[in-house]
This record gives structure tokens, C-alpha cells and sequence, in this order.
């Protein structure tokens, strides 16, 4: 079984150089291939790592197209992923290689991951399903803790994600119709829609995870498109205008308390960012544009 390692880099060279070393310092067997995408940064990296395939995009293509342009140029029976604030803590590669050995119906697992001093960072979440936008991301989270703590089926991260090839062989790679939101979920839900199990492999990563910088605002919009995309692809967002009607309303209950007492708990800034995500959101449903 051969072992394929693919990172992407975007003016984060300082953070993929660490990476790449971790990846090489704990790797315990054979590497046979090693690709790193850099999307056109402005950083310039001299690459000092041997047998390391540095792959320069001409433009900025974004995260999914090249995490597919990487997952093309490898050809190895296991795709390791690590973003490049991500890096096994351990020896890996046997360990990776036994995981899939005995789990042969695993076609995606992920590694456990952790962020500094320890803390235990989620490397995988239930299926999507309506309640996540319906309820609201908060509101979602306790509701998972409450009713849903032992999932039948999980989708896991990117972060520190491994791949069969004959998974992607057989269903594709990265859908690039979304962003950077919800292609681990897609790609995991594909997997299990061919026959694949998703799984957890029991090796410690370390995963920054700081995410990328913007307005909460934007993040909270950009997680509805892409989430609702997500769910009615897979035939998992029944009734459309009933749960956009319940959503409208909830957003625009939420609208009113924080023009109301965000004045009290919020700064002014942190206010009107809130308040215009529940706007935006509002105008975006009301318009057929989600």
C-alpha cells in the first residue's frame, strides 16, 4: 500500500514549512510521493525539501480546485491531506496504512486532532442534515450534544483527512461549485453514498485552525449558501419554501434582539456585523437567492 502526502499553501509559507517538516520528521515508513500547491502566493518559497513536488497555479484558482490539481498529480493507494496549519503529532504512516488495512469498507478517515496545550479539536461532525440552518449554528451545536451524540454516520475534515484512490477513482474528486465551505462534508457524503465508510484513525494531529480571516457577518452568510447547496443536492432540505419561511423568521427574531440588547452585550462594531448577517440573510432568502 503506497502513501501519497498533499498540502496547499496561500501566503502561509511560514506555517506549510512546518508542516512539511513534521510530515517527514514523524513519517515512519516509506513516502513515495509528496505534493505541495502553492495558489499563486505572494510569498516566494525556495523549496529545501527533498523529493517534495512544488506545484506553482499561474493564478489564484482557491482552495478545492487545488486540492484537485494536487489529488491529479498523485498517483498512491492512500492520499494524506493536511492543511497547512495541520501536522501529525506521532509516527503515522504505519499506523495509516494498518487503519486501511483492516477497515477495507473505510474509503475517508481522519486523523484526531488537537489544537496547543492539548485541547481537543473536532475532527469530524454528524451528517449534515436541515436542523443545522433551521436551528442556527449555536443553537444546532446543543442540539448534536443533546439528541445526537453517538451519529450512525460522520463526515470528516480536510484538515487531516486520508483518501483511498479508488474512492477517488470512482467519485471524482473536490466539488469546486462550492468554496472552501462544506467540500469535506460532499466528498465524505459521496463516499458513503457509493458503498464507503468514513472513519477516525487513531493518531494524534495537531491542527491550528484559526480559519480564514473575515467578517463573521460574511462567514455566517457564505455558511448558509454553501450549507443549503449542500443539503438539496443530496436530497436532504424537504419542504424548501416551508424551512425558508421558519428560517426567515428565527433570523428575523435574532434580527431584533440584537438591535435591542446587543446594545448591551455587544460593542457597536460587533453589533452592526451581527445585525447584517441576519439582514443579508434575510434579503437573500426573501429574493430566491439561497
Amino acid at each position: 500500500m503506497t502513501t501519497g502526502l498533499l498540502t496547499t499553501n496561500y501566503n502561509t509559507w511560514h506555517l506549510s514549512e512546518q508542516c512539511i517538516q513534521h510530515c517527514l520528521d514523524f513519517a515512519d515508513d516509506n513516502i513515495e510521493e509528496f505534493v505541495v500547491v502553492d495558489d499563486c502566493s505572494d510569498e516566494i518559497f525556495s523549496n529545501q525539501f527533498k523529493n517534495v513536488n512544488l506545484i506553482c497555479n499561474p493564478k489564484n484558482y482557491g482552495l478545492v480546485k487545488s486540492l484537485n490539481i494536487g489529488l491529479t498529480a498523485l498517483n498512491t493507494d492512500l492520499v494524506i491531506l493536511f492543511d497547512s496549519d495541520a501536522w501529525p503529532l506521532e509516527n503515522y504512516i504505519k499506523k495509516t496504512k494498518d487503519y486501511f488495512q483492516n477497515n477495507p469498507k473505510v474509503g475517508i478517515a481522519a486523523y484526531r486532532t488537537e489544537k496547543v496545550q492539548g485541547e481537543i479539536s473536532p475532527a469530524f461532525e454528524a451528517e449534515p442534515d436541515f436542523f443545522s440552518v433551521l436551528l442556527g449554528q449555536k443553537l444546532h451545536k446543543y442540539y448534536q450534544q443533546i439528541f445526537n451524540r453517538n451519529p450512525k454516520r460522520i463526515t470528516v475534515y480536510t484538515c487531516a483527512m486520508v483518501l483511498r484512490n479508488e474512492v477517488l477513482k470512482e467519485i471524482g474528486g473536490f466539488d469546486e461549485k462550492y468554496d472552501w465551505l462544506e467540500l469535506d462534508h460532499d466528498i465524505c457524503m459521496r463516499a458513503m453514498r457509493s458503498g464507503w465508510e468514513v472513519g477516525v484513525i487513531p493518531v494524534r494531529a495537531f491542527h491550528k485552525g484559526s480559519g480564514t480571516p473575515q467578517l463573521v457577518s460574511k462567514r455566517v452568510i457564505r455558511f448558509y449558501q454553501n450549507r443549503i447547496k449542500l443539503l438539496k443536492k443530496f436530497k436532504k432540505y424537504p419542504a424548501p419554501l416551508l424551512l425558508n419561511g421558519l428560517i426567515v423568521m428565527r433570523l428575523s427574531f435574532e434580527y431584533m434582539l440584537i438591535n435591542i440588547f446587543g446594545r448591551i452585550k455587544y460593542s457597536d462594531s460587533i453589533r452592526k456585523d451581527k445585525s447584517h448577517s441576519r439582514s443579508t440573510l434575510i434579503s437573500c432568502f426573501l429574493k430566491g437567492q439561497i
